[in-house]
């Protein structure tokens, strides 16, 4: 199984709790993988402007909250109300706030300019903390307990409080039977493991990383020294030349 495929087998249960929690039963394999196909290629694409944005603001692939944003307006996740020129021209247009005199007014203006501008991250705000996702949350089991209700509570409703866990923590849990922080780590779905330094037994070197170094310096060695050598044989012509043409000058 390539890498591909297996990023794709870990996507798929969450693609069918979205689909369950949107209210469908059931879909043929075909369409699922399709979803999930798409699923997989938008998460890339948001992915990469990511990567793209952070290496074009600061010059290193390290994104914050602006990298961020910008990827999400690229790949359409957020809706600005504005275009940029309407922005900008709205901008130039509206009165400063340094000419509100009074000091409630220009509060209020800022706080509504701030609620403008932030639209339509408010609104994605909205929905991560809504309903819709909650019932996201709720199917794929992740959804933290409430405090106890002094009422009754339904059968799902009592099969939800137990269920507090999404099915690849569960399934790493029944195939561990060492625990899951050991059997996993430094897979694809554990912890990354520590770095430590590979030592070389029988040999010179200690480590994997002063082999590298010693290599690359007889590598730079080697390729020096054929230099050297040809800028030697270019001089001994040149002196020898020389010396034929006055041999042949005292000849005359």
């Amino acid at each position: 199984m390539s890498t591909n495929d297996v990023y794709l087998a870990l996507l798929r249960p969450a693609v069918l709790d979205i689909l369950r929690a949107a209210g469908f039963n059931g879909a043929k394999p075909s369409v699922v993988d399709t979803v999930v196909d798409l699923t997989a290629r938008y998460l890339t694409l948001l992915a990469t402007r990511t990567a793209y944005n952070a290496y074009s603001n600061h010059n290193d692939l390290e994104p914050d909250i602006t990298d961020v944003r910008m990827a999400m307006q690229d790949c359409g996740l957020l809706v600005p109300t504005l275009t940029t020129a309407e922005e900008v021209w709205k901008e130039i247009l509206r009165k400063p706030l340094e000419e509100y005199e009074d000091a409630g007014a220009r509060a209020e203006e800022e706080r509504r300019r701030d609620r403008q501008d932030t639209a339509d991250v408010t609104a994605f705000i909205d929905w991560a903390q809504g309903k819709q996702n909650e019932e996201i949350m709720r199917i794929a089991g992740t959804l933290k307990q409430k405090d106890a209700p002094v009422i009754a509570l339904t059968t799902q409703e009592e099969r939800d409080t137990q269920e507090m866990e999404d099915y690849l923590t569960t399934l790493m849990k029944k195939h561990s039977k060492t625990g899951v922080d050991s059997r996993y780590q430094g897979t694809l779905i554990g912890k990354p493991a520590e770095l430590r330094p590979v030592k070389i037994e029988g040999g010179a070197e200690d480590s994997i990383e002063e082999w590298c170094r010693k290599v690359r310096e007889r590598a730079a060695k080697a390729t020096v020294t054929p230099r050297e050598n040809v800028e030697m044989a270019d001089v001994s012509d040149a002196v020898d030349s020389r010396e034929d043409s006055q041999d042949i000058s005292m000849e005359l």
